[in-house]
């Protein structure tokens, strides 16, 4: 008996032959025989055959077992609940590496006596010596067991250290209330290591909001989130802010955070991450952190965080808290920031970030934005902001400044760049003829060219097309990177083919993958060369080659699916140094980022009219990683003629999955028939 016939079975509905089949001489047919039994009307007869299944010693392997077990999960077999339990406790014990199909199959019956089977084994977690004591945890994790609390509540000190981190989220997962204090005691304890702590913290996040905060006598939940505040790992910061902004007394602790940064020196100051976090968490949510006038002893209460939020946008030696402040003094202050931020905009390490955010300031508050670039006396980094700002901001009245800047050769480089940038961003058409000349002029800085003809690509205008195409020969490294990525707003085929001609199995890599996003911008003129690259696709490097496939995928002509095909279905190529295996279908299984990519792609373009896409994935020569999208895809459509393809596939497999099993229970429900009375 084969597999095959074991399918056949199952199709014809033969529920009987099943059973007998599960005493087959092949292993491989008993096992799957077992698996597919799992699909059955549960029956006595189904189930004494499955028990008889697991009854069944020396085994060669635990194929059938396993199958067995899952099938009783899936048939939600309850009389089976104390057996799957002992399974799942005994197997440090036996071996088999049954544990887990054990503890799936516990939570497909699910129900009480489930539930009260894994809290009675949580009274053995301490003493469990393998894999069985997480799967438990999981388990109620899943189940989200409130009737599981209690007894991980008074196990836990005895978990610790090696499985309190698991338990910790496992009863976040369950996110009951009723352990929220003894994680505040786990997250504030300095007997508690970082990633327990981290465990905590997170745990503390997933309660419900609506019950925060917790109740805690003494000290307040406030009180022991202020360790996990400051914890030497980010993530934790995080996510102890987030819950003390969930109160008014957590808030003023936070805004105590940024005065503590200010007047503090030494192991007392909080950390620069913990800082950034409780300007991040302003920044999310400044309506929240607002403090009325009235509230404040001595002047306005907004007044003083927003010069608190300016002082270390000012004066914090972390660019990363720098950076923070000024979002969360945007945020927070709105026009009234522009003072502080204009005065960043010379802050060489943020001054990206302040020009986007002075640039989404509301209202034209920025009139003296032209006098700060035009100044000759005012440093490069400033002037180089406010230029950024004009662009991003679409301040078109400052575009003669920027280009008198742009034209005059006394003006420092960096700054003239940035009016080249500013301009494109503006897409001021009136440019494109200085910006071409210095495009190509030799004798200008190699960085103010790049600039130039990256403008041009932003602007677009069809006569500047030539100077971009010589750019992108030049042998100025910058100048041809920045001209590729450029070409990509000429929607021509002329800059198609000289786009495909910088993507070859020996070209600079960024220059490759610049031109490949090129042809995806540049969209149906560039078509015919995407086509011919993806016949040497598995030349490529693999990251370009990913970037081709994307770029054939968004296009929807025939064209394109045919070489995706190509490319996924293309016996992959010898290298140096590769070996294959030699039996079966695997033996032309080695892949490439680029044929994965392909494959997964041709899955979206199968229809009822040309299943032709998802078929070839089901070849010989295909990936095999292909093989069940591609069959999911056939059963979606829901043809005869796509269930047939499938069942040919399935006949033919040397190699079954369990997810056969699925498409054979999709065509079988589909087609009537039932296995079983």
């Amino acid at each position: 008996m084969s597999i095959s016939d074991v399918m056949r079975m199952r199709m014809a509905g033969d529920v009987a032959g099943l059973c007998r089949a599960t005493w087959s001489e092949n292993h491989d047919a008993a096992v799957y025989a077992t698996a597919m039994l799992g699909s059955a009307v549960r029956t006595t007869d189904v189930v004494r055959t499955l028990h008889l299944c697991l009854a069944r010693e020396g085994e060669p392997r635990p194929g059938l077992h396993w199958h067995a077990l899952a099938s009783l999960g899936r048939l939600r077999v309850e009389r089976a609940v104390p057996l799957l339990l002992n399974t799942l406790a005994e197997s440090d014990h036996n071996r088999r590496q049954l544990d887990e199909v054990a503890c799936e199959a516990l939570l497909a019956i699910g129900g009480p006596d489930v539930v009260r089977g894994l809290v009675d084994l949580c009274e053995r977690l301490p003493v469990g010596r393998g894999y069985w004591t997480v799967r438990v945890l999981d388990a109620l994790a899943a189940l989200r067991a409130p009737e599981a609390v209690t007894p991980l509540l008074a196990a836990l000190w005895g978990y610790l250290p090696d499985l309190a981190v698991h338990t910790v989220r496992t009863l976040g997962a369950i996110g009951d209330p009723r352990a929220a204090s003894a994680l505040l005691v786990l997250a504030h304890s300095p007997a508690s290591d970082t990633h327990l702590r981290h465990a905590a913290v997170q745990a503390l996040y997933a309660l419900p909001a609506a019950t925060w905060p917790p109740p805690h006598r003494h000290p307040p939940a406030e009180r022991l989130l202020h360790t996990p505040q400051a914890d030497p790992d980010p993530e934790t910061a995080r996510l102890a802010t987030a819950l003390l902004a969930r109160t008014e007394e957590g808030r003023a602790h936070l805004w105590d955070v940024l005065r503590g940064a200010v007047d503090s020196a030494g192991p007392d100051c909080p950390p620069p991450h913990a800082v950034a976090a409780v300007c991040a968490h302003i920044a999310a949510e400044p309506a929240l952190f607002a403090v009325p006038d009235s509230d404040s002893d001595s002047g306005s209460g907004s007044d003083e965080h927003h010069a608190l939020l300016a002082h270390h946008l000012r004066e914090a030696a972390t660019p990363a808290v720098r950076r923070a402040a000024a979002r969360a003094l945007a945020a927070s202050a709105g026009a009234g920031a522009a003072g502080a931020l204009l005065a960043a905009l010379g802050d060489a390490h943020i001054g990206d970030t302040v020009a986007e955010l002075v640039a989404a300031l509301p209202g034209q508050v920025l009139p003296e934005l032209v006098d700060l670039f035009t100044h000759p006396g005012g440093s490069v980094a400033r002037r180089r902001g406010a230029a950024r700002v004009l662009g991003l901001a679409g301040r078109t009245d400052a575009a003669p400044a920027l280009l008198s800047a742009l034209a005059d050769d006394t003006t420092p480089v960096k700054v003239r760049a940035s009016a080249a940038d500013a301009l494109g961003a503006l897409r001021y058409a009136a440019a494109a003829p200085l910006l071409a000349a210095l495009s190509t002029h030799e004798e200008q800085p190699g960085t103010l060219r790049a600039h130039a003809v990256r403008a041009l690509g932003s602007i677009g205008v069809p006569d500047t097309l030539p100077v971009v195409l010589a750019c992108a020969r030049s042998p100025h490294e910058a100048v041809r990177r920045r001209a590729v990525v450029a070409l990509g707003a000429f929607p021509v085929p002329e800059a198609a083919r000289a786009l495909g001609e910088c993507v070859t199995p020996g070209a600079e890599p960024d220059l490759a993958r610049g031109a490949v996003r090129a042809l995806r911008e540049i969209g149906v003129p560039a078509l015919p060369v995407l086509v011919r690259l993806a016949v040497d696709a598995d030349g490529l490097p693999e990251d370009v080659g990913h970037r081709l496939v994307e770029a054939l995928a968004a296009r929807p002509e025939a064209a394109a699916t045919a070489a995706l095909l190509g490319i996924a279905t293309a016996p992959p190529r010898r290298r140096d140094g590769d070996t294959y295996a030699t039996s079966g279908e695997h033996r032309l299984s080695r892949s490439t980022p680029a044929r994965e990519a392909a494959s997964l792609a041709l899955v979206e373009r199968g229809s009822e009219r040309d299943l032709t896409p998802l078929t070839a994935l089901l070849g010989p020569h295909s990936w095999f990683g292909a093989h069940e999208p591609a069959v999911q895809a056939l059963l979606r459509i829901g043809t005869e003629e796509a269930y047939e393809h499938v069942l040919a596939f399935c006949y033919g497999t040397k190699h079954f999955y369990t997810w056969h099993v699925g498409a054979l229970d999709a065509i079988a429900a589909a087609r009537g028939v039932r296995l079983g009375p």
